[in-house]
Order: C-alpha cells, then sequence, then structure tokens
C-alpha cells in the first residue's frame, strides 16, 4: 500500500543489516553497537525468534519482518529498548466495524479504498488505522480510532512513501498533561505535535476529538472541539433551521481560549459555502479575532517560513486570513487582484493555490481540448478553478452544469467527477 503523509520523513541513518534473534543473539551490526543488545531482547520478548531485517532512523531500532498479519515494522528507542510503535497491515475488510460504518456515511462513501490497510499501533497512545482512498486521480489517507472517529485526512500530493515516523507516540510535557488530565479525565492521546511556538496535543474524549494548543511555555493557548453530523450542539441546528433553513450543516467546530468561547459552522447550499460563527448562547456574531489556533502571533500574521514563500512565489501578496484545518494551515491572499487559497502543511511545506478564474482565462490548450470534446459553450456558465501544485497546475472546470473535469494545463484531462 503507498503511504504518504504531509510532513518531513525522518533522515535515515546507519546501514540495514540482517538478524535472527535467536538464543546466541547474533548481532545485527557485525558487533559494531549500532543496535544495542537490549533493543534485540527486547524485539526477542516481545516477537519470540523472529528473523528481522534492522535499520537505524534519528534515535530508533527499526525492525522490519514478517509477522502473523504480513509485512511489520516495530520501533524501539535506541536509548532505553522501549518498544514505540508497530506497524502492520490487514485487509480492508477486517477493519473495525465501526471505521466501516463511518466511511460509509462520509464524503469519501463513494471514493475506492484500497485492499489494504495500515494500522499503528502505538505505545502509550491511540491505535490508528490508516485507508488510503481514490476517487479518479485524487488519492487521500484517512486516519481512523478503533472507533470510528476520523481524527486526520491528508492528500496524497506526491505519492511518496512514509514510515509514519512521525506517528512515533511522544509524551506531554509534565505541566501539559497535569492540564489534559484535569480538563479532560481519561482522554486518550492521539498525536503529540511540537512546533517552534508552541505544542499541538490531539485527544480523543467520549468520542470526540480535541485540538489543544499550548505554548512554548506549556501553558493553555486554545481548544478546538470538532463536531460529527450526528452530534452537532442543538443550540447550533436550532439556529441554522430557523435562520438558515435551505442550508446543510458541513461541519462545526467549538473554539475555546481564556477570553471566548464560540461555535464555527461551515453551511453548504448546492456548490456555495458559508461560514457563520455563534457564541454561546447561540446568537450569530462576528468573525471572532481568536479564529486562529495555530498561535503564531494572531490575526493575519503568518510565520517567516510562509512569509519567504509568498514573498518568492507571489511577491506584493496581501495576506487577508489564516486558519488552520485538518492539519493544514491555510492562507487567504491577494495577489494579482485575486483571492488565493495558499494551503501548506504543519512543516510548512507547500501543498497547492487554489483561486477562481474566469472561463476565458483558460489555457489555450484547455479550451481546445474542452471544445472538442464537450463543444464551445459547455464551460461557459460558470467560473472555474485554478490549482497550482508542485507538481503542475491544473484546472478545474464544470460541464453543463452536470460534473466537473479536471484537467491539466497542457490540455489533457485527468479525471472526471459528477
Amino acid at each position: 500500500m503507498k503511504k504518504y503523509l504531509p510532513f518531513w520523513t525522518l533522515l535515515i541513518s546507519g546501514m540495514l543489516f540482517f538478524v535472527s534473534c535467536s538464543d546466541d543473539n547474533d548481532r545485527p551490526d557485525g558487533g559494531s553497537g549500532a543496535v544495542p543488545q537490549a533493543v534485540l531482547d527486547a524485539f526477542q520478548s516481545q516477537y519470540g525468534q523472529t528473523r528481522a531485517e534492522w535499520s537505524v532512523k534519528d534515535g530508533y531500532a527499526v525492525a522490519e519482518f514478517t509477522g502473523e498479519s504480513g509485512e511489520t515494522t516495530a520501533w524501539y528507542a535506541l536509548e532505553d529498548a522501549r518498544w514505540g510503535m508497530t506497524e502492520t497491515e490487514i485487509p480492508y475488510s477486517a477493519l473495525p466495524q465501526a471505521i466501516q460504518s463511518a466511511i460509509k456515511e462520509s464524503a469519501y462513501a463513494d471514493w475506492t479504498p484500497d485492499r489494504e490497510v495500515d494500522v499503528l499501533d502505538r505505545n502509550g497512545s491511540e491505535k490508528l488505522y490508516v485507508i488510503e482512498m481514490k476517487n479518479g486521480g485524487v488519492e487521500v489517507d484517512l486516519y481512523y480510532t478503533e472507533e470510528g472517529i476520523l481524527v486526520n485526512e491528508y492528500v496524497d500530493s506526491d505519492g511518496k512513501g512514509n514510515d509514519y515516523s512521525n506517528y512515533l507516540p511522544q509524551a506531554p510535557v509534565a505541566s501539559a498533561s497535569d492540564w489534559i488530565e484535569q480538563n479532560f479525565p481519561g482522554a486518550r492521546i492521539v498525536d503529540v505535535d511540537v512546533e517552534r511556538n508552541g505544542t499541538e496535543i490531539e485527544i480523543i474524549q467520549n468520542g470526540m476529538k480535541h485540538e489543544i494548543w499550548f505554548d512554548a511555555s506549556s501553558a493553555w493557548v486554545s481548544t478546538k472541539t470538532e463536531y460529527g453530523r450526528y452530534n452537532i450542539p442543538e443550540i447550533v441546528r436550532t439556529f441554522v433551521e430557523t435562520n438558515y433553513p435551505n442550508y446543510h450543516i458541513d461541519d462545526v467546530d467549538h473554539y475555546e481560549t481564556a477570553t471566548d468561547s464560540y461555535y464555527c459552522v461551515e453551511l453548504e447550499i448546492r456548490d456555495y459555502e458559508k461560514k457563520i460563527y455563534l457564541n454561546g448562547q447561540g446568537e450569530e456574531i462576528g468573525r471572532p479575532s481568536t479564529d486562529v489556533d495555530v498561535p503564531s502571533g494572531g490575526g493575519a500574521q503568518v510565520t517567516s517560513g510562509i512569509e519567504s514563500f509568498l514573498q518568492e512565489n507571489y511577491p506584493g501578496a496581501y495576506v487577508k486570513e489564516r486558519d488552520y484545518d485538518d492539519g493544514r494551515i491555510e492562507v487567504e491572499i491577494i495577489h494579482d487582484g485575486r483571492e488565493k487559497d495558499v494551503i501548506f502543511n504543519f512543516k510548512e511545506e507547500w501543498l497547492r493555490t487554489t483561486y477562481d478564474i474566469y472561463p476565458s482565462e483558460l489555457p489555450d490548450a484547455v479550451k481546445a481540448t474542452l471544445n472538442e470534446k464537450y463543444g464551445e459553450q459547455s464551460y461557459m456558465r460558470e467560473d472555474c478553478e485554478c490549482v497550482e501544485t508542485p507538481d503542475g497546475t491544473f484546472y478545474e472546470v464544470e460541464i453543463w452544469d452536470e460534473w466537473d473535469v479536471y484537467i491539466s494545463a497542457t490540455g489533457e484531462i485527468q479525471w472526471t467527477e459528477r
């Protein structure tokens, strides 16, 4: 199964060696000490007389071997031989029923899953199931907990493999851990992501995902709680039914800071999307200034790395808004008289930029293909979307108000979607 996450893949150091963890403790390193004996003993204790191929990666000894479920990878800390994580594969049909049901009720219900699913069993952290879904030329990796909670989704933008090293369990600092236990007793940790300006900790409690931000001194900054379609707060549902009766609720998040508490509600009607904000009393309010849970200054400020990227690729751009959602940093800019959404992953790596254009602005090669295949008037009714990616530029074009065509800048149709 092809695996990808839009985060850094840790650099591989050391050489690969074969080991048979037998009674005479054959060493994978020829006696050089690259893989400590304590690690080999821990592996043998966990997996018995299993032959493995070893590598050393950023503080971990990694064993690749064939286990009961097939290809298996296990990680052990070099420092203390503590087991960190094991990755295995299972058939899609063997997924817990809660996950299969959640996918059938999600926006990915009509997508095609890969036949194999990666399972990340982690020491002291929530077990995760990674399902690769495909729809035409688009691939998305979905991360579910065993009870069917979607905790992350990532677009596979370059198809590169990943060893899930960024999902090795980490322990929060004591003060953050104490805060979580006091405010979310019994919560289970999904991920700990340490940034230069703070730490994000994802937890699961009572069937819901919470993202909690702490600043560089480990003081609490904000909490974001994600609601699913079946547990929308009644105060939100009532307001939408009364004031936006023709809209569908697509997403509800609750934000809490030391000074504010509010709901961010995403509404849809056909192809139009609208975002509204409600206070704790169910009253609509303006966009709160705290609607950014990446704590790097607030407002429309961005980090120096993102600012450098914008200056180089979109000179003169004005940063209008910045937001964070589903593991991505979204920066809305004004550039060349257009509103553009520039998307980065959590490591500030550029993923894509999207913006609307008029059909008349499509490249000649694109228009020629559309004219030949669908007719000259087929795509003139609606604006088109330009999508810039590290691998090139393509366009999303609506044909006869019925389906979308995704086409490269050179006029090659990539896929269609109704």
